[in-house]
C-alpha cells in the first residue's frame, strides 16, 4: 500500500525543491559581482564572444560572418559599447597591463616567431580564452593550460575603467621575454 506523505512531508519536500531550483537559476550566467563595477560590461563582452564561437576565421575580419583574432575583440567590445583599437600591437598598447586578468580581459601572445606580439584572445575564466584560430579556421575556446600558449603568453590588458590611470608594461610590445 503506497503511504500518502503528511502535510509537513510535503511542505519540506516542496521547500527543498525550491530552493534546489534557486541554486540552479544562476549556473547559466553567474550574478555581476558587486565588488566589479565592470560586472556587466564583462558579462556582455563573454556573451558576444561566445556567440561568435565557431564563426569562420578571415584574416582582417571584424564581423559575424568571419574574423581575425584581434576583429574578433574589436566586435565583441563593441557589442559591449566599448571601443578598442582595430589591430593586436594597438590593442596591446592602448590597454592596462594586468598581472592578473579577469573575464572578458584580453590576452596577448607572441605566436610567429618575431618576438613582437602577434595574437590576442579574450580571457574566458576558469583557465580558457576564447580566440580566432587561424589554425583551425573559426573562432574556438582553448584551455590557457597548453604549453603552446604558456610558452607563448606576453601579458593581459583591460580595457574596462578607462579613466583609472595607465599602468607600464613589464615589456613592450615589440620585445622581451616569450613568456
Amino acid at each position: 500500500m503506497l503511504a500518502i506523505p503528511s502535510r509537513a512531508d510535503r511542505l519540506f519536500i516542496t521547500s527543498w525543491l525550491f530552493a534546489g531550483l534557486l541554486g540552479l537559476s544562476g549556473c547559466a550566467t553567474p550574478p555581476p559581482s558587486p565588488r566589479d563595477p565592470h560586472a556587466i560590461a564583462r558579462q556582455r563582452i563573454l556573451g558576444a564572444a561566445e556567440r561568435m564561437v565557431g564563426t569562420p576565421y578571415v584574416l582582417g575580419g571584424e564581423s559575424p560572418g568571419g574574423v581575425d583574432c584581434s576583429g574578433l575583440v574589436q566586435y565583441t567590445y563593441q557589442q559591449a559599447g566599448i571601443r578598442v583599437p582595430r589591430t593586436t600591437v594597438a590593442q596591446f598598447q592602448a590597454g592596462r597591463f594586468q598581472r592578473r586578468v579577469l573575464p572578458g580581459d584580453l590576452l596577448f601572445f607572441r605566436t610567429d616567431g618575431s618576438g613582437r606580439v602577434s595574437h590576442v584572445g579574450i580571457y574566458a575564466g576558469k583557465g580558457q580564452m576564447i580566440h580566432a584560430s587561424s589554425g583551425s579556421g573559426r573562432v574556438r575556446k582553448v584551455s590557457l593550460g597548453q604549453p603552446y600558449w604558456r610558452k607563448r603568453m606576453a601579458g593581459g590588458a583591460t580595457f574596462l575603467g578607462a579613466g583609472m590611470p595607465p599602468v607600464t608594461r613589464r615589456w613592450p610590445a615589440d620585445n622581451g621575454p616569450n613568456g
